[in-house]
């Protein structure tokens, strides 16, 4: 509907000027050269900014859907970035850490039920310990979280909002469990933690996407 009416302005734009010509002037086969000259220089004059303007407008809409096809296809492959990570980490959380225990259950247990006081009175050295085993694990999931940043930035852009990133969120958690996913960012954090610790710089503040309140017990 909106490339037909889009159409029909186009249409009127180019058949106006002449209408209002030949309205004005009538139409023939002038006999003089100084009347097919004034009709030459008023198509000219008519004509000749409008096309300008309708050239520049075809290219403009252009350079915005090569935008957004190039913005969506970053985000795709953020996204493809985003599922292999997904599945590397699914791979080492069902690794066996015992007869009985895999380190999904292992990290549920011991991470998801503390706040943000119990993990920093914890032992990080269980975290550090356990990064140096599994080194997956905080490579994998800051490198997820990374993807997750970037499609929330695109998704945020102002005229280029959608809903990537809110789809690729609830996949994290349908994929991974709201368990699994909370104790990942507490691991994370207990991580940077440690880190800090040992090297005794502050590193910069972090977005912890599922664990929503630091606080809670």
């Amino acid at each position: 509907m909106n490339q037909r009416v889009l159409l029909i302005f186009i249409a009127l734009i180019l058949i106006l000027p002449i209408s209002a010509y030949i309205y004005q002037f009538g139409f023939g086969l002038w006999q003089t050269p100084s009347e097919w000259s004034a009709l030459g220089g008023y198509v000219g004059g008519i004509y000749t900014p409008i096309l300008t303007l309708l050239t520049l407008t075809v290219l403009s809409v252009q350079i915005y859907l090569q935008v957004i096809q190039h913005r969506q296809h970053l985000v795709s492959l953020q996204e493809k970035e985003l599922s292999d990570y997904l599945n590397e980490l699914n791979s080492e959380l069902d690794k066996k850490m015992g007869e009985d225990l895999t380190l999904r259950q292992f990290l549920i247990h011991t991470l998801n039920d503390k706040n943000i006081d119990a993990l920093k009175s914890m032992d990080l050295d269980i975290i550090f310990n356990l990064n140096q085993s599994h080194h997956k694990l905080y490579s994998m999931w800051c490198g997820a979280m990374a993807c997750l940043k970037y499609i929330e930035n695109h998704s945020k852009i102002k005229n280029y909002e959608s809903g990537h990133y809110a789809i690729q969120k609830n996949k994290i958690i349908a994929y991974m469990s709201p368990q699994v996913c909370s104790s990942l960012d507490k691991f994370n954090y207990g991580m940077h933690f440690s880190l800090e610790n040992i090297t005794g710089n502050k590193s910069r503040a972090l977005d912890y996407e599922f664990w929503l309140d630091k606080s809670q017990s």
